[in-house]
């Protein structure tokens, strides 16, 4: 698509629905959103007012083939997401879709299954992560073989406390999914097996999640522990370390300076997900968009959005089981290499 502007149709406008569309609008070059859909109607005109008047519409499936519209946003609630991508696909235009790509693997696979009929990757995965720095500096470390091949991946991702309390499950396919992704991107390999193993918010409700943890092990028998903490009362942290065979590397846990005072040393933690990645996000939809305008695909892919959700679903099975669970990734399309 040659065009100095891509004109970008918003689905979805809530916490990271508005988020993407304040992006685009005063921080992404070469963009400008042009259409917003919502199923909240006043929600919808609030940020198309924001958006410079952009139309709205009632429904996605004609805000996806307005012509008006270059390519869209998918941020609406996870269950529509994989319906959404499918019908941008068939639409012939590039989509970034918030994560989950899906709610289930069978969902993901007719995502992937469409991208492959289309013979092109017209999806991006919103897993954002690959955007930040800290993240970006532990895999260059790595791959450039800074600290010798891989043993370990560790990820810790706590929360200040609950927007909402959430079963196990939604632990594992709403926050967990991003650290899923985070560990087979940065080490580079698919995840072969996961153990899970949670803390109830409630006794008397023991699918429940307050803490979670997930075991795993990598195709070449590296290890790995990815952290969850929905309710810590302090503030928002991601922090990722790998340990190799000649040295580890592990990102700051807070990019706040060290302050000292009145016989204290402290450092400011980041109150929510929103702060701690607000430059990974702009990042991410101007590569998004860069991409478009090049006619090429960038960024996490459909292929990666089915595999966090394969791992996920071993992740679930294995927190059903009580046992540790296979996770049978297939042979990776060629248009994903």
């Amino acid at each position: 698509m040659s065009k100095e502007t891509i004109h970008v149709g918003l689905i979805g406008t809530g916490a990271i629905g508005g988020l993407h569309a304040d992006n685009l609008m005063r921080r992404t070059l070469g963009t400008r959103v042009v259409a917003v859909m919502d199923i909240d109607p006043e929600r919808a005109n609030a940020v198309a007012a924001a958006c410079d008047g952009a139309r709205v519409h009632a429904d996605a499936g004609d805000l996806i083939t307005d012509p008006a519209v270059d390519a869209i946003l998918i941020a609406s609630t996870d269950r529509t997401h994989a319906d959404f991508a499918i019908a941008c696909i068939e639409a012939g235009k590039p989509a970034l879709c918030e994560k989950p790509l899906a709610m289930t693997v069978a969902d993901a696979e007719r995502v992937l299954r469409a991208e492959l009929t289309a013979g092109r990757r017209l999806v991006q995965v919103g897993f954002m992560r690959e955007y930040d720095l800290a993240h970006r500096d532990i895999y260059d470390l790595l791959h450039g073989g800074v600290i010798g091949a891989a043993l370990k991946f560790r990820s810790v991702h706590i929360n200040p406390r609950f927007i909402r309390e959430l079963t196990i499950d939604s632990v594992i396919t709403n926050s967990l999914i991003h650290d899923i992704h985070s560990a087979r991107w940065i080490m580079g390999e698919e995840i072969s097996s996961a153990y899970v193993q949670w803390v109830p918010t409630d006794p008397a409700s023991p699918l429940s999640a307050r803490l979670a943890e997930i075991q795993v092990t990598f195709e070449s028998g590296a290890i790995g522990s990815l952290e969850y903490n929905g309710d810590s009362g302090y503030g928002y942290e991601v922090t990722v370390e790998v340990t190799g065979e000649t040295g580890s590397a592990r990102t700051a846990s807070h990019p706040s300076p060290s302050l000292r005072q009145a016989g204290m040393a402290s450092r400011a933690i980041t109150p929510s997900w929103p702060e701690r990645f607000a430059q990974a996000y702009r990042d991410e939809v101007q590569a998004w968009i860069d991409a478009i305008g090049n006619n090429e695909a960038s960024g996490p892919s459909v292929w990666d959005g089915y595999l966090s959700l394969v791992v996920a679903e071993a992740c679930i099975r294995s927190a059903e089981a009580g046992t540790p669970q296979f996770a049978n990734a297939g042979e990776r399309p060629s248009m994903y290499q």
